[in-house]
């Protein structure tokens, strides 16, 4: 017990009194993500949520005003660029996505605070299936919205609409991202994920030796999401006026709830 309370992931103290191990099967999230055979999953979860982000983001920046639904740090930027510039736009669209994504993470983060802390490996597949769920509702809001909607480019208040709730999608998925506490994870913005990639290259040089099958695949996965996040950002600048490109987000997160639930099913 003393082990799980260091990496304890949900912070709710009555949830912990609630759900305690009442089979043998029933497990840690930690001790879920350290799975050999749940990697694949994991792996495969990330890059989706990845391109997920990576392709609202590139939406967002060419047809919403010029601002991202989930790479914050640059909408801080716009923040003080609105008010340097006495740009109200700019200013009003990024401080919609700050807060909204603020809130969502908030909510993300209540829910996932909820879940029992112990559950079968089957059950944490329903459990983050469920989560998605809800982020697939807001992409599919998303994605009506624009397709009903002409002109975006006059359309203020459209645009700060579909911001929020792109924003508010993102949020969630962020903070499911945050929980399974993956070193140099984010899913939303790779400035961590490089900097661990480096640490890890830095180590390679150091102490050059044998490397251990985690240390490769979390490499690897690093890797990939670099790749996912720069791929889908160009896909996006040459398709934005494709009739389904605001479609594919949904796509993508459906993908994701079906690898969760499609093993899961197959175990029981």
């Amino acid at each position: 017990m003393h082990r799980w309370k260091q990496g304890k992931l949900f912070l709710l103290p009555h949830t912990e009194a609630m759900h305690t191990a009442t089979e043998g099967n029933s497990i840690t999230l930690p001790e879920l993500l350290r799975a050999p055979h749940e990697r694949g999953r994991i792996g495969l979860l990330l890059l989706l949520l990845t391109l997920t982000a990576a392709w609202i983001d590139m939406l967002s920046y060419l047809s919403l005003g010029r601002v991202f639904a989930s790479f914050m740090t640059g909408n801080f930027l716009f923040i003080g660029l609105g008010l340097a510039q006495g740009n109200s736009g700019l200013l009003i669209r990024a401080l919609v996505a700050v807060l909204v994504s603020l809130l969502g993470i908030i909510l993300g983060s209540f829910c996932l605070g909820r879940a029992p802390q112990q559950q079968s490996g089957t059950a944490w597949h329903h459990t983050f299936a469920r989560y998605l769920l809800l982020e697939w509702l807001l992409l599919l809001v998303y994605a009506i919205i624009w397709r009903v909607t002409s002109n975006l480019s006059q359309q203020g208040g459209v645009q700060i609409l579909l911001l929020g709730v792109a924003a508010l999608g993102m949020g969630i998925q962020g903070a499911l991202v945050w929980a399974l506490k993956i070193p140099g994870v984010a899913a939303d913005a790779l400035t961590a994920t490089l900097i661990t990639l480096g640490q890890r290259l830095a180590q390679g040089l150091d102490h050059p030796g044998p490397e251990s099958q985690e240390w490769r695949w979390s490499t690897m996965l690093m890797v990939l999401l670099c790749l996912i996040y720069v791929a889908s950002a160009l896909v996006v600048a040459l398709t934005s006026a494709f009739i389904l490109t605001p479609v594919v987000p949904v796509i993508v997160v459906t993908i994701a709830i079906f690898a969760l639930l499609v093993p899961a099913r197959q175990a029981v």
